[in-house]
């Protein structure tokens, strides 16, 4: 079994300040910024966003405005987004899936409002969507490299499978591959157990999974259960949270294992946050809080790279407060802020210690 370490890198979270410049104009700087927050009702990253919000104690204090909202409904991401624009918010925090990506960047984009995400990287160049999680289209074929395989079969999620699909369909037209392709979506439990089947008559023994945890957790039972994951077979998960997963049932037979793990459990820094969170608000729970995941450890660190960034703005004495033409979400075509075309220069440079590696603002 092994996993393979992926290290923290975060182009995009020094660029926070900067677009977050866009709305200055003055002097004088307010105590409370509003940020706003879009997730799924009792997901684990709003459950974080709460508690890494607790943690900041500095002025200026961050005030959420959270909705929760069916991610995968236009409508409703539409009419949360503008609600929380109307209110004034600075900055959003939240999820997306595949049938909202769009249009949550189109109104980022028109509305100069940063969205600031742990989900599943896209191929854009909104700068205004600030996206955490690493893409892993480049350690994948490393890894692919590295084995030698030419014959494999890759299962995907369409939300956060499709670009790593394409390139390694583009990759095996150059080295004549054979590639199976299995969209995890079109699959009932059933047709997925045939399927096992199939491909253990085809001995089709080296297959990659990329999925999200929960989707993954259960796949791998189902895999443990036909008793697929016998000492022949090896499995790469393309997936973040290497460690986030129960292999308990799935390691008994001695099948081979793959991943990627973003999230260094035993570096000091996160393992006082994991405490943190495990006593954070547990008074009425009723079941013992699970260990951070590393969407909750990418959504910590967005909320304290943001916190970071509105402290240097205010030490540089810059007014942030909306002047003139105050935006309008739902236009024809949509309005931004009147002060959201501002570029002010060179802002101090600013650094904070995130649970999945150091979190440099400039």
């Amino acid at each position: 079994m092994r996993s393979c370490p992926v290290l923290p890198v975060f182009p995009v979270l020094p660029v926070l300040l900067l677009l977050l410049l866009r709305l200055c104009s003055g002097t004088s700087f307010p105590s409370n910024i509003h940020i706003g927050g879009l997730f799924p009702s009792a997901s684990h990253e709003y459950e974080v966003f709460r508690f890494a919000l607790a943690q900041q104690q500095d002025i200026p204090k961050l005030v959420p405005q959270v909705d929760m909202v069916d991610t995968g409904s236009s409508f409703a991401m539409t009419y949360a987004f503008c609600s929380q624009f109307s209110k004034g918010v600075y900055a959003i925090m939240g999820l997306y899936d595949r049938r909202t990506v769009n249009m949550l960047m189109s109104f980022c984009g028109s509305l100069h409002v940063c969205f600031v995400t742990p989900s599943f990287p896209v191929t854009t160049n909104n700068q205004f969507v600030l996206q955490l999680r690493p893409p892993l289209q480049e350690p994948i074929m490393a890894l692919l490299e590295a084995f030698g395989w030419s014959r494999f079969v890759y299962m995907y999620s369409p939300d956060s499978g499709l670009s790593v699909l394409q390139r390694i369909l583009d990759t095996a037209a150059e080295k004549v591959w054979q590639v199976t392709s299995i969209n995890l979506d079109s699959l009932t439990e059933a047709g997925f157990i045939k399927l096992l089947t199939d491909l253990d008559i085809k001995k089709e023994f080296q297959i990659i999974i990329d999925c999200e945890l929960e989707r993954l957790n259960s796949i791998l039972n189902l895999i443990a259960a036909q008793k697929r994951n016998l000492k022949m077979y090896h499995y790469v998960f393309n997936n973040l949270g290497f460690l986030d997963l129960n292999l308990t049932e799935f390691q008994k037979l001695g099948g081979n294992v793959t991943g990627f793990q973003l999230v260094n459990r035993s570096d000091p820094t996160f393992e006082k946050i994991d405490r943190d969170w495990l006593e954070f608000d547990n008074k009425d729970l009723k079941l013992p809080r699970r260990k951070l995941r590393y969407t909750g450890a990418l959504t910590y660190d967005g909320v304290t790279v943001m916190a970071t960034a509105f402290q240097n703005l205010r030490r540089q004495r810059i007014d942030i407060s909306r002047r003139g033409n105050a935006g309008e979400c739902l236009a024809n075509p949509p309005r931004p802020l009147g002060t959201g075309h501002r570029h002010p220069e060179g802002p101090a440079a600013g650094a904070s210690g995130g649970s999945d590696g150091p979190c440099a603002v400039r």
